[in-house]
């Protein structure tokens, strides 16, 4: 549950804006206040996860208090309320989360939560280094989930698990209860699969919360939101890691390396839920990215026995990848490791050929009939 602080000078639109917050399940209502200067002296003592900020105050605007805030905790989550949406662009000056037109109905307070939410999660991640070991959930080329302890969790059914991975792969996302029952059980009678869903989602809350894992499910009007820290799982440290990074340095590549090592198969181990598709197309994206990343990386520094030995650790994963088999075709020509090459090349083009039919591109085709008259010429 978040702890919001609410600033609004004018009276009724603070008690309205306190009772919307307060009957919210994602909210509970650390302070309200119409005098934003003393809003600012008790913050310290509050610490709110988020505040609701009025733009238009006098003594101190909405603005000029976000940035005294949020210099006290860079990872506050700013909300303005304004009468005049042309204000969004300042609000977003000071790193808002979002800002809503007044008067504030409950519908844009749910829109607002997952962004909030979302935020959050990721600023802690951030501000904290990559922790040692392997994390309590692991979907990257198995499905298994520990409790604080280590032990193995034991899932009440295997819906409940389905759930749970399915929550991981859409974490701070309001999902809707007829979406979630319709995806879990297509071909149950409508009442009868919402019927299961509260119970597979009080199973799971149960289960989640004897593992002592730190994972929040809400309820909320429109559907369920599903909250846990990045670092508790493989799949939240993979996106985490590559969020907001364009290339690698010094202060990044040791995570990197981790977090490509991390990846050892299919998400969730294969497990052939129906919804599964474009998680495990995202998952193959930031592992392609990671792959190509540290590849740079390698090549350079001049390491390419360690680009190498990347590119092969990957294509074990994605045979099919045309680039990276080029990739390392290619470092293989540029250092004249003709055996290797000509290995690779034949393994590349029986894989093309058992499972697509076809042969390598032509630009392959013609480096290896280069490298072919090298090793005659060279006699091999």
């Amino acid at each position: 549950m978040l702890r919001a602080m609410i600033v609004e000078d004018e009276l009724p639109t603070l008690e309205l804006m306190e009772r919307l917050i307060g009957r919210h399940p994602a909210f509970e209502v650390a302070g309200a206040f119409a005098n934003p200067l003393e809003a600012l002296d008790r913050f310290g003592e509050l610490k709110p996860d988020v505040a609701f900020l009025d733009v238009e105050m006098p003594k101190m605007g909405g603005l000029a208090l976000a940035d005294k805030l949020m210099e006290l905790d860079d990872g506050l989550q700013v909300v303005f309320t304004t009468a005049y949406p042309g204000y969004a662009v300042d609000a977003f000056r000071v790193n808002a989360a979002d800002y809503l037109v007044k008067p504030v109905l409950l519908e844009d307070l749910e829109r607002v939560v997952p962004r909030v939410v979302r935020n959050r999660s990721l600023h802690a991640a951030l501000r904290q280094p990559a922790e040692a070991g392997e994390p309590p959930v692991r979907c990257l080329g198995t499905f298994e989930t520990r409790t604080a302890e280590g032990s193995l969790v034991n899932w009440p059914t295997r819906k409940t698990e389905e759930l749970f991975g399915y929550l991981l792969a859409h974490p701070n996302r309001l999902t809707g209860k007829w979406q979630l029952a319709d995806l879990l059980w297509p071909d149950v009678e409508e009442s009868r699969s919402l019927h299961n869903l509260h119970n597979t989602i009080y199973r799971l809350k149960k289960t989640l919360k004897d593992a002592g894992l730190k994972a929040e499910l809400t309820h909320t009007n429109e559907g369920y939101l599903f909250a846990m820290p990045p670092s508790d799982s493989d799949l939240g440290r993979l996106r985490v890691c590559l969020s907001g990074v364009s290339k690698l340095d010094g202060t990044n590549v040791s995570e990197a390396e981790e977090r490509f090592r991390s990846v050892k198969g299919a998400l969730f181990g294969g497990k052939d839920y129906a919804w599964c598709a474009g998680a495990s197309a995202e998952v193959s994206s930031l592992y392609r990215t990671l792959a190509r990343m540290l590849t740079d990386w390698h090549r350079e520094r001049g390491d390419a026995a360690s680009a190498k030995e990347l590119l092969r650790a990957y294509l074990e994963q994605a045979p099919l990848d045309e680039e990276m088999h080029k990739e390392l075709l290619r470092l293989y020509a540029e250092d004249g490791e003709t055996g290797l090459f000509r290995r690779q090349y034949e393994s590349y083009e029986r894989i093309l050929e058992d499972e697509l039919g076809i042969e390598p591109p032509e630009e392959i085709r013609q480096l290896a009939q280069r490298m072919k008259r090298e090793r005659e010429r060279d006699g091999e």
